[in-house]
């Protein structure tokens, strides 16, 4: 699970709209979700089907990187705050999306569960409530970055400037509230990737 986990973590990261390093990060963090994927098969063989979304997610990350990086050689700051704001919200959306289908397999993989080895030995997950955890750290997670990302447009679009100066305030506000819930995320999604790796090694060892 130690691709995931690093696929995971990079996924959540968002740096700034407006700035092309932000996609070209969540670009390889989906890159890396994908070979997590392919490893967390030889337990779930059904998340495999989650393959496809996460190099087509690597791909359209990429071309936001490259159209960011166009735009702001070529174009006006206005329309580069343009772009970052459609692409922020189409990549957060998908980013989401593609969580919430993984979290939810994860989730359902991990309740009650054996697995077994080579040899039909069964071991108990060990790890259930781990991944009980983990859930609630991801909800907690993907409604501050929601509300992060509206007032972050909001804030760029806005030309009142008592709107201006509180929508910025919150989009601070919000934004160390994610920080906060993103580690918080990432330690327990940790925690799962322990207790996989340890359960793994059991019966590689049985």
């Amino acid at each position: 699970m130690n691709f995931l986990f690093v696929g995971f973590v990079l996924i959540i990261l968002n740096i700034k709209l407006s700035l092309w390093v932000t996609y070209a990060v969540k670009a390889l963090g989906f890159v890396f979700a994908a070979i997590g994927i392919a490893e967390y098969s030889l337990h779930d063989s059904g998340v495999k089907a989650y393959s496809p979304n996460a190099v087509a997610s690597a791909l359209m990350n990429g071309v936001f990187t490259a159209a960011l990086i166009y735009a702001s050689i070529k174009l006006d700051a206005k329309y580069v705050n343009y772009a970052g704001i459609i692409a922020g919200v189409f990549s957060t959306f998908v980013s989401i999306d593609f969580q919430k289908r993984m979290m939810g397999r994860i989730l359902r993989s991990g309740e009650g569960k054996v697995v077994e080895d080579a040899e039909n030995h069964r071991l108990l997950m060990p790890f259930v409530a781990d991944v009980k955890r983990l859930g609630k750290a991801w909800t907690r997670l993907t409604v501050s970055v929601i509300a992060n990302l509206l007032f972050d447009v909001l804030n760029r679009l806005v030309r009142v400037e008592a709107l201006v100066t509180v929508t910025g305030l919150l989009q601070v506000v919000t934004k160390v509230v994610c920080i906060v819930f993103a580690i918080a995320f990432i330690i327990r999604f940790n925690e799962l990737r322990a207790g996989y790796e340890k359960t793994m090694d059991k019966l590689d060892n049985t």
